[in-house]
């Protein structure tokens, strides 16, 4: 129980991190956490997360959808993300980190995004991509710039001009078009 919610705290705290960092000193729960790999635990487990949604909710939107650029886009994100998922787990500093499975967070807008058909799967999967690319792109850019773990910071490094492109071509997506 305690090890979760040191994760737990972790990834509540990850957000924030390029805020605290200007700061001079850490203190209270960052002087408790420091040097423990919480940032590094919490990093991991959210890019595993944000992987493994990514995967899924393309493969149900490719099970469903007929959209060509939406499908296209889906099936580049099952791609990339498996990639990125396999790298992640073949770091030594990242195998004892991975969660299991995902949250329940996760799970719910699977379920949701399975209950959509036509226009309303493609449109929510859509808005579902852009907000996870936010979150990843938060999560990846604060420890790329705050990391405590090396290998995973470069990891970060490397993988944030994929996420920002990511985001883009969802934002894309959502855009209206012409009629």
């Amino acid at each position: 129980m305690n090890r979760r919610l040191l994760i737990l705290s972790g990834a509540l705290l990850l957000p924030a991190l390029p805020a605290l960092a200007q700061q001079q000193r850490p203190t209270g729960v960052l002087d408790f956490l420091s040097g423990t790999g919480v940032g590094a635990n919490a990093f991991v487990e959210r890019a595993t997360i944000g992987d493994n949604f990514e995967i899924q909710s393309s493969q149900i939107l490719l099970e469903k959808s007929t959209h060509p650029q939406i499908r296209e886009f889906a099936q580049d994100m099952i791609t990339a993300h498996t990639a990125m998922s396999a790298e992640l787990r073949a770091l030594p500093e990242a195998t004892t980190r991975q969660p299991a499975s995902g949250d329940d967070r996760m799970q719910a807008k699977l379920a949701s995004l399975r209950g959509y058909e036509g226009d309303d799967l493609n449109r929510w999967y859509v808005q579902m991509q852009v907000e996870a690319h936010r979150e990843a792109l938060t999560i990846y850019e604060s420890y790329a710039e705050n990391g405590e773990v090396g290998a995973l910071k470069a990891f970060a490094q490397k993988h944030l001009p994929m996420i920002r492109m990511h985001l883009q071509r969802a934002e894309a997506l959502q855009a209206p078009r012409p009629g």
